[in-house]
């Protein structure tokens, strides 16, 4: 870590960021009450918000209404969410999503390309820079207003240097994500593990500002895992992250993309569901997806399972056969889902992910956690409330809370490296 002494004005910017990150988890505040919660003067406080509010960073939002309040009323001030804008990308084997958020995670601009993993990865990384800067186009942004770019990716990811050092069923070798990004975009770029990125959305903007010890549990395309411990993610030796995926259930089992036998991931992942899906397609054993394919079993991809995962979601109508296959794969997870929390013993754990968020799958999982242990209610194991932005809200996060909440000035970020110029004098 770099030393350095601490300055007048490495302490404009911590108090700076204190007073940003205390209206981020509380809202608009009176200058008299932000004093209050940091430990600053009043006057302090003042001098600060005033430059903040010249710098178009935070804004006055009115006046506080107290009954029965003598003498000058409370003004309140507030984030100026508008004031940058972020590129969020999020590459998955089958497509990336691009999406240009505001500081508060809020869409602006959205697209979806096919991830072209048969191209190099700096052909297509520069594709995804240039239809990023069309999306900026489209959302009435210009270069100045970007903050930076969030890039999420399987994996094993280095986020210090940049580095996707292993994307499973992406890129068979190390690439300097962050590098090539920024000679493209001209701007910060905070690359991160995909699970792990989400995990920085919950802490910036949902159940993490509650400060708990969490436990995050994704099922989607793969099966990932985060972990939270007193607001910081758990980083595990040689940048890898909770990999419960990986986790072993059959020793000498199926074939896994990451180079082992038997991952929990080879038999609850949605590729593997397809294929057992699959297997017992008939007229007889699937009638409802069989009408809904017209009897053509090649037309059972991983997008069309998961459209007709939502459609049945909505009618509540699925097949016997394939209800089966997901209480397998629900009974599966929950088994090494409860034996993580005996380990861990989070405050609460976090689902997300497209399975999770569908009703009857979640409940299917759910009652086999139960049945493991009747603890494990809804009150402590939670759907994300930000799922449904799951493909933009971790990339953003990443960026908003290191580009601008952590340094107090959208000013205060080195443009080559992405991070804080003066961090090394207040890291945690």
């Amino acid at each position: 870590m770099r030393k350095s002494g601490i300055t007048l004005e490495n302490v404009k910017y911590r108090n700076k960021a204190a007073i940003l990150a205390l209206l981020q988890k509380q809202g608009a505040m009176s200058r008299k009450d932000i004093a209050a919660q940091i430990g600053l003067t009043p006057a302090a406080v003042t001098m600060l918000c005033n430059t903040m509010i010249e710098d178009n960073i935070i804004v006055e939002k009115g006046e506080l209404q107290e009954e029965k309040r003598a003498g000058r009323r409370k003004v309140l001030v507030d984030i100026n969410y508008d004031c940058q804008c972020i590129v969020a990308v999020s590459i998955e084997t089958e497509f990336t999503w691009l999406t240009i958020t505001n500081l508060k995670g809020t869409m602006l601009a959205a697209k979806k390309i096919a991830t072209e993993t048969g191209k190099a990865p700096e052909e297509f990384l520069k594709t995804i820079a240039g239809e990023s800067k069309i999306l900026l186009w489209e959302a009435g942004k210009n270069a100045s207003e970007l903050l930076g770019m969030g890039v999420c990716i399987p994996g094993i990811v280095n986020r210090g240097q940049g580095i996707s050092i292993r994307a499973y069923g992406i890129w068979n070798e190390a690439v300097p994500v962050g590098r090539i990004m920024e000679e493209s975009m001209k701007c910060p770029v905070i690359v991160e593990n995909n699970v792990k990125a989400f995990a920085e959305g919950e802490l910036l903007y949902g159940a993490g500002k509650k400060g708990d010890d969490l436990l995050f549990i994704k099922w989607g395309p793969g099966v990932g895992s985060a972990i939270v411990i007193a607001d910081e993610l758990y980083e595990g030796h040689h940048h890898n992250a909770a990999e419960i995926g990986h986790y072993i259930i059959e020793p000498g089992g199926i074939p896994c993309r990451c180079g082992r036998r038997g991952c929990l991931e080879t038999r609850i992942s949605i590729p593997a569901i397809v294929d057992r899906i699959q297997n017992v397609y008939s007229k007889e054993s699937t009638p409802l997806l069989y009408q809904y394919t017209e009897g053509q079993k090649e037309r059972i991809t991983e997008e069309l399972f998961m459209e007709w995962v939502e459609k049945s979601d909505c009618t509540g109508e699925i097949d016997e056969s394939v209800y089966k296959i997901f209480q397998a794969a629900g009974d599966r997870l929950a088994r090494v889902v409860v034996n993580a929390m005996t380990i861990l013993a989070p405050d609460h754990t976090i689902l997300f992910g497209p399975m999770l968020e569908n009703d009857v799958i979640c409940r299917i999982f759910m009652e086999c956690c139960r049945r493991y242990d009747e603890r494990y209610t809804e009150g402590y194991i939670q759907k994300s409330k930000l799922s449904k932005k799951i493909s933009y809200i971790g990339a953003a996060a990443l960026v908003a809370r290191t580009c601008f909440f952590e340094t107090g000035d959208v000013e205060k970020t080195d443009k080559k490296s992405g991070q804080s110029q003066d961090r090394g004098s207040h890291e945690k």
